[in-house]
């Protein structure tokens, strides 16, 4: 693989982990499943970069740097992730920095007769 494949690997998997990142800062099952496809790709393509050593020249170090931030990014989400449910009174998300919140339900007034 060539410097160039490698840099090109590390910006596809960036891509992907910036899906992650976005499906999980609203967290649902659907979202869950579809960050575990975008896990896979991002890995292959990691292992990609990996089989080859470390040769290569700045802008692949600096792609390889930036897709470490990300990969940090959804860790902690992803760390989180077993806190998603649907919390009584709303519904867990979470913020930009990966911290988990809880948006208050809509209330509304049923009333029954009979």
């Amino acid at each position: 693989m060539t410097p160039a494949d490698r840099f090109e690997s590390a910006t596809e998997a960036r891509v992907n982990i910036g899906r992650v990142i976005a499906l999980l800062e609203n967290p649902t099952v659907e979202a869950l499943d579809q960050s575990a496809m975008e896990l896979l790709a991002a890995t292959a393509r990691i292992e990609q970069i990996n089989e080859d050593g470390q040769a290569g020249g700045a802008a692949l170090r600096s792609a390889v740097t930036a897709l470490r931030k990300d990969l940090q990014r959804a860790e902690l989400l992803l760390r989180h992730a077993w806190e998603f449910r649907a919390a009584a009174g709303g519904q867990a998300a979470y913020t930009r920095k990966g911290e988990l919140i809880v948006r208050p339900a809509s209330t509304g007034r049923l009333e029954l007769e009979g």
